[in-house]
Protein backbone atom coordinates (compact mmCIF):
# COMPACT_ATOMS: atom_id res chain seq x y z
CA UNK A 1 0.00 0.00 0.00
CA UNK A 2 1.23 3.36 -0.97
CA UNK A 3 2.27 5.63 1.76
CA UNK A 4 0.35 8.53 0.93
CA UNK A 5 -2.70 6.30 1.59
CA UNK A 6 -4.31 8.25 4.90
CA UNK A 7 -4.49 11.86 2.62
CA UNK A 8 -7.22 12.89 1.24
CA UNK A 9 -6.98 13.50 -2.55
CA UNK A 10 -9.36 16.78 -2.47
CA UNK A 11 -8.54 18.31 0.30
CA UNK A 12 -7.88 22.42 0.96
CA UNK A 13 -5.08 23.72 2.56
CA UNK A 14 -6.15 24.84 6.31
CA UNK A 15 -5.93 28.17 6.62
CA UNK A 16 -2.68 29.96 8.06
CA UNK A 17 -3.53 30.63 11.87
CA UNK A 18 -3.49 34.19 12.71
CA UNK A 19 -0.59 35.14 15.34
CA UNK A 20 -1.84 35.84 18.79
CA UNK A 21 -2.49 39.60 19.73
CA UNK A 22 -0.43 40.26 23.02
CA UNK A 23 -2.93 41.93 25.19
CA UNK A 24 -2.36 42.68 29.25
CA UNK A 25 -4.82 40.84 31.19
CA UNK A 26 -7.80 42.74 32.42
CA UNK A 27 -6.95 42.95 35.64
CA UNK A 28 -3.51 45.29 34.93
CA UNK A 29 -4.25 47.72 32.23
CA UNK A 30 -1.36 48.93 30.30
CA UNK A 31 -1.62 52.26 31.07
CA UNK A 32 -0.92 51.37 35.46
CA UNK A 33 2.59 49.76 34.39
CA UNK A 34 4.21 52.71 33.85
CA UNK A 35 4.77 54.40 37.22
CA UNK A 36 5.76 57.87 36.88
CA UNK A 37 8.45 59.14 39.65
CA UNK A 38 7.67 62.58 38.27
CA UNK A 39 3.86 62.53 39.27
CA UNK A 40 4.14 60.87 42.53
CA UNK A 41 6.41 63.38 43.77
CA UNK A 42 5.73 66.88 44.94
CA UNK A 43 7.31 70.00 45.82
CA UNK A 44 6.67 69.08 49.66
CA UNK A 45 7.85 65.48 49.04
CA UNK A 46 11.27 66.10 48.09
CA UNK A 47 13.25 67.05 51.71
CA UNK A 48 16.57 67.76 52.86
CA UNK A 49 17.30 66.35 56.06
CA UNK A 50 18.24 67.73 59.29
CA UNK A 51 22.65 66.82 59.52
CA UNK A 52 23.49 63.98 61.75
CA UNK A 53 21.11 61.34 61.05
CA UNK A 54 22.14 57.56 60.84
CA UNK A 55 20.35 55.65 57.79
CA UNK A 56 17.40 54.37 60.34
CA UNK A 57 17.39 57.97 61.33
CA UNK A 58 16.55 59.12 58.09
CA UNK A 59 14.03 56.47 57.65
CA UNK A 60 12.30 57.70 60.33
CA UNK A 61 12.13 61.03 59.15
CA UNK A 62 11.41 60.32 55.65
CA UNK A 63 8.16 58.18 56.82
CA UNK A 64 6.89 60.74 59.39
CA UNK A 65 7.37 63.41 56.41
CA UNK A 66 5.23 61.26 54.15
CA UNK A 67 2.50 60.11 56.36
CA UNK A 68 1.89 63.98 57.54
CA UNK A 69 1.83 65.25 54.04
CA UNK A 70 0.28 62.47 51.80
CA UNK A 71 -2.16 62.36 55.03
CA UNK A 72 -1.47 58.23 55.58
CA UNK A 73 -2.16 58.48 59.07
CA UNK A 74 0.00 57.77 62.01
CA UNK A 75 4.03 56.76 61.55
CA UNK A 76 4.45 53.96 63.23
CA UNK A 77 3.07 51.31 61.44
CA UNK A 78 4.68 52.36 58.42
CA UNK A 79 7.88 52.87 59.95
CA UNK A 80 7.75 49.51 61.11
CA UNK A 81 7.21 47.69 58.28
CA UNK A 82 10.20 49.40 56.13
CA UNK A 83 12.30 49.06 59.17
CA UNK A 84 11.40 45.27 59.01
CA UNK A 85 12.21 45.17 55.28
CA UNK A 86 15.54 46.90 55.36
CA UNK A 87 16.94 44.30 58.08
CA UNK A 88 17.24 41.48 54.43
CA UNK A 89 19.19 43.05 51.69
CA UNK A 90 20.11 46.30 52.23
CA UNK A 91 18.13 48.57 49.53
CA UNK A 92 21.38 50.96 49.02
CA UNK A 93 22.65 50.90 45.51
CA UNK A 94 25.96 52.00 44.42
CA UNK A 95 24.89 54.78 42.75
CA UNK A 96 24.02 56.35 46.35
CA UNK A 97 20.45 56.20 46.18
CA UNK A 98 18.84 54.06 49.12
CA UNK A 99 15.42 52.88 48.44
CA UNK A 100 13.61 51.94 51.54
CA UNK A 101 10.22 50.48 50.61
CA UNK A 102 7.38 47.96 52.33
CA UNK A 103 3.87 46.83 50.82
CA UNK A 104 1.23 48.18 53.38
CA UNK A 105 -2.07 46.58 54.04
CA UNK A 106 -5.01 49.27 53.54
CA UNK A 107 -3.05 51.73 51.38
CA UNK A 108 -4.78 53.00 47.96
CA UNK A 109 -1.77 54.05 46.27
CA UNK A 110 1.72 54.10 45.88
CA UNK A 111 3.04 56.91 48.40
CA UNK A 112 6.71 58.24 47.95
CA UNK A 113 9.15 60.59 49.29
CA UNK A 114 12.96 61.75 48.15
CA UNK A 115 15.31 62.95 50.90
CA UNK A 116 18.47 64.49 49.88
CA UNK A 117 21.74 64.34 51.41
CA UNK A 118 24.12 66.34 50.46
CA UNK A 119 26.92 65.48 52.60
CA UNK A 120 26.32 61.64 52.25
CA UNK A 121 25.80 59.45 54.96
CA UNK A 122 27.32 55.78 55.26
CA UNK A 123 25.09 52.73 54.73
CA UNK A 124 26.06 50.18 57.87
CA UNK A 125 25.88 47.13 55.82
CA UNK A 126 27.37 48.81 53.15
CA UNK A 127 30.03 51.02 54.80
CA UNK A 128 31.87 52.45 51.56
CA UNK A 129 28.57 53.35 50.12
CA UNK A 130 27.61 56.86 50.89
CA UNK A 131 23.61 57.56 50.67
CA UNK A 132 23.14 60.29 48.64
CA UNK A 133 19.66 60.34 48.02
CA UNK A 134 16.79 58.08 49.59
CA UNK A 135 13.89 57.42 47.90
CA UNK A 136 11.55 55.87 50.00
CA UNK A 137 7.87 54.33 49.12
CA UNK A 138 4.71 52.09 50.30
CA UNK A 139 3.05 50.73 47.75
CA UNK A 140 -0.63 48.69 48.70
CA UNK A 141 -0.05 44.96 49.69
CA UNK A 142 -2.92 43.81 46.84
CA UNK A 143 -1.80 41.51 44.26
CA UNK A 144 -3.30 44.47 41.70
CA UNK A 145 -0.66 46.48 42.55
CA UNK A 146 2.40 44.24 42.84
CA UNK A 147 3.32 44.71 39.28
CA UNK A 148 3.16 48.64 39.54
CA UNK A 149 5.50 48.25 42.59
CA UNK A 150 8.04 46.14 40.55
CA UNK A 151 7.99 48.75 37.93
CA UNK A 152 8.58 51.66 40.16
CA UNK A 153 11.58 49.84 41.85
CA UNK A 154 12.89 49.35 38.33
CA UNK A 155 11.92 53.27 37.11
CA UNK A 156 13.81 54.47 40.03
CA UNK A 157 17.10 52.34 40.03
CA UNK A 158 17.25 53.20 36.03
CA UNK A 159 16.52 56.95 36.67
CA UNK A 160 18.60 57.44 39.36
CA UNK A 161 21.97 57.27 37.92
CA UNK A 162 24.90 58.89 39.03
CA UNK A 163 24.34 61.77 36.61
CA UNK A 164 20.56 62.50 38.23
CA UNK A 165 22.14 62.29 41.63
CA UNK A 166 24.94 64.70 41.08
CA UNK A 167 22.20 67.17 39.31
CA UNK A 168 19.73 67.14 42.15
CA UNK A 169 22.47 67.48 44.91
CA UNK A 170 23.97 70.57 43.07
CA UNK A 171 20.81 72.50 43.69
CA UNK A 172 18.88 70.28 46.04
CA UNK A 173 16.02 72.69 46.05
CA UNK A 174 12.48 70.63 46.32
CA UNK A 175 11.32 73.07 42.46
CA UNK A 176 14.61 72.57 41.40
CA UNK A 177 14.97 68.68 42.30
CA UNK A 178 11.41 68.09 40.89
CA UNK A 179 12.23 69.48 37.25
CA UNK A 180 15.44 67.53 36.42
CA UNK A 181 13.54 64.57 37.35
CA UNK A 182 10.19 65.13 35.15
CA UNK A 183 12.78 66.40 32.38
CA UNK A 184 15.10 63.33 32.57
CA UNK A 185 11.59 61.27 32.41
CA UNK A 186 10.59 63.01 29.49
CA UNK A 187 13.89 62.45 28.12
CA UNK A 188 14.77 66.01 27.81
Amino acid sequence: MPLGWFKKKDAEPAAPTPAPVATPPPSVPAARKVVSIGKLLREDLIVIPPPGLDKDGLIAFLVKELCAKAALGAPEPFLAKVLEREQGISTTLDTGLAVPHARMDGLADIAAVLGLVPAGLPDPKQPDLSIKAMFLFFSPNRQDAFTQHLHLLRGVSTLFQHGLIDALLRDPSPAAALKVIRGREAGA
